[in-house]
């Protein structure tokens, strides 16, 4: 049976002696991105970006690299064209740090709109209220509808029939 040893402060839960109460720190954990740990709770990080490894461009190789709010960055993994987007996009999720391009001139942008760990894309709309509001439901389109009698005609007080 194979197992995993835990580098050291990977844990996040120390349990305390017998009589004591047992809480979850509330020190950052560290995770591994690529073979590079980070602080998964440290607020430094501003996301995982992707970006040419070299920028002339000429070879298609990219860096996946992870920027610090102060615009500081560190070289996680440099790969081939045909596995960047997938690790890039993997990376972005384990982490939960939003997902940022690089060009070659130092501008980085953010292609996909997030909110910490929940990505913003545009609004869908539940229900369709309007769409079938002239429709009769389901459970009374097999019945025929109401139909209103022959009235009789009554001509000066009295009731005439045919």
């Amino acid at each position: 049976m194979a197992s995993f040893m835990p580098a050291t402060g990977e844990a996040g839960f120390v349990p305390s002696f017998s009589g004591g109460v047992t809480t979850e720190t509330d020190m950052p954990r560290i995770q591994r991105i690529g073979s590079v740990r980070i602080l998964r709770g440290a607020a430094g990080w501003r996301g995982v970006a992707l970006r040419l490894a070299h920028s002339t461009g000429a070879d298609e190789r990219f860096e996946l690299a992870l920027t610090t709010a102060d615009g500081h960055s560190i070289t996680v993994a440099v790969m081939d064209q045909e596995e960047s987007v997938a690790l890039w996009r993997d990376c972005g999720r384990v982490s939960g740090l939003p997902l940022l391009l690089q060009t070659c001139d130092g501008v980085v942008s953010e292609p996909y709109p997030q909110l910490g760990r929940l990505a913003v894309g545009p609004i869908r709309i539940r229900r369709r209220h309007a769409f079938l509001n002239d429709r009769r439901p389901r459970f009374l389109a097999r019945r025929k509808t109401g139909r209103l009698g022959i009235r009789p005609v009554i001509v000066a007080g009295e009731r005439m029939t045919d």
